[in-house]
């Protein structure tokens, strides 16, 4: 059998979730390695770390496809023992689709997870959207609903003190979807990463939050992207990171 290699799982990704469809603030794509490299395995994870890196190493994995991208700031330099320096003296390539994936997938794949309908994209902002409720429920029934469904150990949220329906959901850091949620009538925000100010002005508006994690709300992207992955390339083995796992513990007094 011929052996895949990283440019054509570039281009499956690219057709699944365009590439140039990202935000402009993003850096996706092929960030690290060569089109041309043999693949029978890949690392799929949230974030490149040191410990996701050594644990392609050790799985024989020459790519990694990652949701957050490995380079996201200019770099003036790579030192040795840095993420980039390991990958490189490791030759492993990286493939990156964040903004792109979050449009075209993600979020609709959290919105069925947690059972909203009628999920559609803002047309103004596709990295958010909008879904509903099955009936109107007070919020601390949604927040046991989500709790279960993202197999969470803890969350925060705000109250409005209204029963909820209308629903936008954002992966990750979605805090500052507020204005847009208060101008559009939602009756909740559920994304992570939510400023104090941001939920000071959205309990002014009568508006719920539920910051339910940016790592939470985003670890589906490992299962997702091999389901999309695995139809199209049998030969590879697309393996789910082991070392991908929350940053934040929850402590309770």
């Amino acid at each position: 059998m011929k052996m895949a290699t990283i440019g054509a799982i570039y281009e499956e990704i690219d057709r699944l979730a365009p590439f140039d469809s990202c935000e402009s603030f993003d850096n996706v794509g092929l960030l690290i390695g060569a089109p041309e490299i043999e693949v029978s395995r890949a690392l799929l994870t949230l974030d490149v770390t040191l410990e996701a890196v050594q644990e392609a190493a050790e799985k024989g994995c020459p790519l990694m496809i990652s949701h957050h991208p490995v380079i996201f700031h200019p770099l003036k330099s790579i030192p040795f023992g840095s993420v980039q320096g390991e990958l490189l003296s490791r030759r492993i390539a990286v493939i990156s689709a964040h903004t792109n994936m979050d449009k075209a997938h993600l979020n609709a794949a959290l919105a069925r997870k947690i059972g909203l309908l009628d999920f559609q994209p803002l047309p103004e902002d596709p990295c958010a959207g909008e879904g509903r409720l099955p009936e109107p429920m007070p919020l601390e029934r949604v927040i046991g609903h989500l709790a279960e469904a993202l197999s969470l150990q803890g969350l925060r949220a705000y109250d409005a003190g209204k029963p909820v329906r209308k629903v936008m959901l954002c992966c990750g850091g979605g805090g500052s979807m507020v204005h847009d949620a208060i101008r559009r009538g939602d009756d909740l925000l559920i994304s992570g990463d939510f400023k104090h100010d941001q939920v000071i002005d959205a309990g002014n508006a009568g508006l719920s939050c539920i910051d339910a994690g940016h790592f939470e709300t985003e670890r589906h992207f490992l299962p997702l992207m091999r389901s999309l992955l695995a139809g199209e390339f049998p030969e590879v083995q697309f393996v789910e990171a082991g070392s991908c796992r929350p940053s934040f513990r929850y402590y309770t007094f």
